[in-house]
Order: structure tokens, then sequence, then C-alpha cells
């Protein structure tokens, strides 16, 4: 179980730094105001969700491990896309 714990902590670190260095890369490059708030505003939604569960608003479910990856995945295609 701590051996889970730990491969959690780690994604959620990973997924984290990634999302940041991603929203102040877009934060940076010239484009319409509404399109980088937009994707910023999705950053800031995705980093919520570990942190929720890290601070423990909500429990480590089958669901998280499901939905979140794809959520981080199609939110970096989304980006490259940019």
């Amino acid at each position: 179980m701590i051996f889970i714990r730990f491969i959690v902590l780690v994604f959620n670190v990973v997924v984290v730094t990634y999302l940041i260095y991603e929203m102040i890369r877009i934060a940076r490059e010239p484009m319409e105001k509404w399109r980088k708030w937009l994707v910023i505003a999705g950053g800031i939604i995705l980093l919520i969700s570990p942190l929720g569960m890290l601070i423990r608003i909500f429990p480590a479910s089958m669901q998280y491990f499901l939905i979140y990856p794809v959520a981080v995945s199609l939110y970096a295609f989304m980006i490259r896309r940019l």
C-alpha cells in the first residue's frame, strides 16, 4: 500500500510540474487573450484535482486513476495543437 501511495505521489508531482510549465509557456506566447485564459483556466482546474486528493478532500479512487490521466493527456494534446 505504501508503494502505491508513493507511485501516486510521484505521478502527481510530475503532472503538476508539467502543467505549471505548460501554463507558463502558453502565458508567454502571443495569442488571443480569450484562448490564453481558456488554456490557463483548464490547467488550473487540472491542478486542483491532485491537490484535493493530497489534502484529502476526496479519496484516491479508481475513477481518479482512470479519468485524470486521460484529462491531462487531452489537455497536453490540445496545447500542442496550439
